[in-house]
């Protein structure tokens, strides 16, 4: 089997926006902030560069002796004598095949350590070569990269600070937008579950009372009638509990996986079998607990169960399986059809979607978008996988309870 992959979304989307405001600005102040120091570096290099021309060539011209060199250059006087140079002026510049017999077009000594700015003037009856100490510039050049970088740092983290706090307040219209929507849905699937309900039992009530000898058109559209009433009253159970998780927090209880499994599969054991399905299950002989409310797991098992029915073959098998793995509490539903593809895992988390588009199948709902809500109200993840031999294995995983 392959790396099971995480679906659906994972957080709250608000939340998501408003840290990715804060990231966006982070980095563009991250971008600025590299400019700035290349740039600066770039003109200090420039400004530095002409100062210590101008500065080597005073030096020259001014120098009558190496005893009283100006800092941060070093004399160097070539007579008729010999050679005398500043103290402390290091061999391998004395050494330096260019300064042997200087010329007045020398500009600079390269060695081992760096390029030397130099400076030639012959006058008095000997020749100054003056050369200018790179290590000052250096030393600066680090002093301002420091500078630098610990402005550029508190400058990022302040961007990033206003960042977040600009992004709240951003998509706070966006925040208060969704809760009311929220709140229509709650609202609206509350008050249309009794209206439904009481259209659901005359369906039931027309069905049971037809006579046997009824038009056969007419009996088909009475139970297609109870039908659609039967889904009507899903979606509307769906939508409200959809619209509750996103509301308030859970309020968690001590929940049995194992015996979940088997009561589920139980009960849907009937209905996999009008499918021409064979529903089994594989349980551990312990309980498996996990901290939650029964009665979400229950409706994110029934369908994830319902999607793989719907997706199986003729005289398909379908297994649900639970597990304690090293990493917490495992629930798989395992099935043999035609699998997800990597295109449809986005697409598949979003509300009344199927697997995959133009084929038939049972309704799901709100799919795997009520299922990714449940499970992350729980702190859990879903993954999904291949199935060994075709198919897919959607995995509903949970932390431990504690």
């Amino acid at each position: 089997m392959t790396d099971p992959k995480v679906v659906g979304t994972q957080r709250d989307p608000v939340r998501r926006a408003a840290r990715s405001v804060a990231l966006t600005v982070g980095a563009a102040s991250l971008v600025l902030v590299v400019l700035v120091t290349v740039g600066a570096i770039l003109l200090f290099d420039r400004e530095q560069s002409a100062e210590t021309r101008a500065r080597v060539q005073a030096s020259a011209l001014a120098a009558d002796d190496t005893a009283d060199a100006p800092p941060g250059i070093w004399l160097i006087e070539i007579g008729t004598k010999g050679r005398a140079a500043t103290p402390g002026t290091p061999d391998f510049i004395l050494d330096a095949p260019e300064l042997v017999t200087p010329r007045s077009t020398t500009t600079r000594v390269k060695t081992s350590s760096g390029a030397y700015p130099v400076a030639v003037s012959e006058h008095s009856g000997s020749t100054f070569v003056a050369v200018y100490d790179i290590a000052l510039h250096r030393e600066e050049e680090s002093r301002l990269i420091r500078s630098a970088l610990l402005a550029g740092g508190f400058g990022i983290l302040l961007a990033g600070g206003v960042g977040l706090i600009a992004g709240r307040r951003a998509v706070r219209p966006l925040a208060t937008a969704l809760e009311l929507q929220r709140q229509f849905v709650a609202d609206a699937s509350h008050e249309l579950r009794t209206p439904l309900a009481v259209v659901s039992t005359r369906a039931q009530m027309v069905q049971r009372h037809l006579s046997a000898e009824a038009n056969p058109a007419h009996r088909r559209e009475v139970d297609q009638l109870v039908d659609d009433t039967r889904a009507m009253g899903e979606v509307v159970s769906d939508l409200l509990l959809s619209a509750q998780l996103e509301h308030a927090p859970i309020a968690a209880e001590s929940v049995d996986l194992t015996a979940l499994a088997a009561e589920v599969v139980q009960s849907l054991e009937a209905y996999a079998v009008s499918q021409s399905v064979t529903l089994s299950s594989q349980l551990p002989g312990d309980a498996v607990r996990v901290l939650g409310v029964r009665t979400s797991l229950r409706r994110a098992l029934v369908a994830l169960i319902d999607n793989a029915i719907a997706h199986s073959p003729q005289l398909g098998e379908v297994l649900v399986r639970v597990e304690n793995s090293v990493d917490g509490p495992r629930l798989a539903i395992i099935d043999h059809g035609q699998g997800v593809g990597a295109e449809d895992l986005t697409r598949i988390t979003q509300r009344f979607a199927r697997s995959r588009p133009g084929e038939g199948g049972r309704r799901v709902g709100l799919g795997l978008a009520l299922v990714t809500q449940i499970v992350r109200s729980h702190g859990g993840r879903l993954l999904v996988d291949e199935t060994p031999g075709g198919g897919a294995t959607f995995i509903i995983a949970l932390p431990a309870e504690a």
